[in-house]
C-alpha cells in the first residue's frame, strides 16, 4: 500500500495523509467522498500539476508540470479548485489512481448516477488493497470482506475485515470490531476512507477504488 501524499487540497479539508482520531475515518478520504464527476474535453492531452508538495504549485507552470496526464473522454473525480487548477482524482479500469491538479478549463461536470444495490456487487481494487461485496443476509445490507497489504520482502504487514451493514443510498459502513470503513459510490468509483485500525503497522483501506474485471 503506498504512503498518502502530504499535500493541501487548500480548502480546508486537510492535508492528504494526515492520520485519523482512532475512533473515527481518515478525514482526507473522507472529503474525497464529497467529489463529483467530470469528464475531460477533447483538447489534447491534459497533464496533471504538482500540489504544494513542491514549492510554488499547484500552477499552471513547466514547473509544476507532471508526466501523468488524461485524454478526451476520461472520467474523474473532482473537488477543490485553486485559481486555474481543480483537485483531481483518476483511476483507470485496470491500475493505479493518479491524483493531483488538472485545469479546469479541461473538465466538463457530469452527473452522478443513481446508485442501485447491484452497484455496489463485486470486487474493487486500490494499489494494494482489495474490497469484495455482496449481498447481505436482508434486502437492503451488504457483506464485505477486505484484504489490504503494506511493505515489501520480509517487512509486510496485512489486514482485513469481514462485516455486514445497512446501505444508505450511495453510502455504506462496515464494522469489524475496531475496524470501520466508510464507504461510498461516486459512478465508476468505490470511495473509502477507514479509522486507520484495520491491521498492522500503515495498513488502510482508504482509496479510490474501481471495480476489479471479472
Amino acid at each position: 500500500m503506498r504512503s498518502f501524499r502530504l499535500i493541501a487540497t487548500l480548502c480546508g479539508i486537510g492535508a492528504l495523509g494526515t492520520p485519523a482520531l482512532a475512533d473515527d475515518v481518515n478525514v482526507d478520504f473522507a472529503a474525497r467522498q464529497t467529489m463529483t464527476l467530470a469528464r475531460i474535453r477533447p483538447n489534447g492531452r491534459v497533464y496533471f500539476y504538482h500540489g504544494p508538495e513542491v514549492d510554488g504549485c499547484p500552477a499552471l507552470t513547466a514547473r509544476c508540470r507532471r508526466r501523468a496526464y488524461l485524454v478526451a473522454g476520461n472520467v474523474l473525480l473532482v473537488g477543490a479548485r485553486h485559481g486555474d487548477l481543480i483537485d483531481a482524482v483518476f483511476v483507470p479500469p485496470q491500475g493505479r489512481a493518479t491524483e493531483g491538479w488538472v485545469p479546469a478549463t479541461a473538465i466538463r461536470p457530469i452527473p452522478t448516477p443513481a446508485v442501485k444495490p447491484s452497484s455496489w456487487l463485486g470486487s474493487w481494487g486500490y494499489d494494494d488493497a482489495e474490497i469484495d461485496i455482496s449481498a447481505g443476509s436482508q434486502p437492503g445490507r451488504l457483506k464485505a470482506s477486505g484484504t489490504a497489504t503494506y511493505g515489501h520482502g520480509d517487512a509486510i504487514h496485512d489486514g482485513g475485515f469481514e462485516a455486514e451493514a445497512v446501505m444508505e443510498g450511495d453510502r455504506v459502513t462496515f464494522n469489524d470490531d475496531d475496524c470501520r470503513v466508510s464507504m461510498r459510490i461516486i459512478g465508476p468509483y468505490l470511495v473509502a476512507a477507514d479509522n486507520l485500525d484495520c491491521g498492522g503497522l500503515n495498513v488502510t483501506f482508504s482509496g479510490t477504488y474501481r471495480r476489479m474485471p471479472k
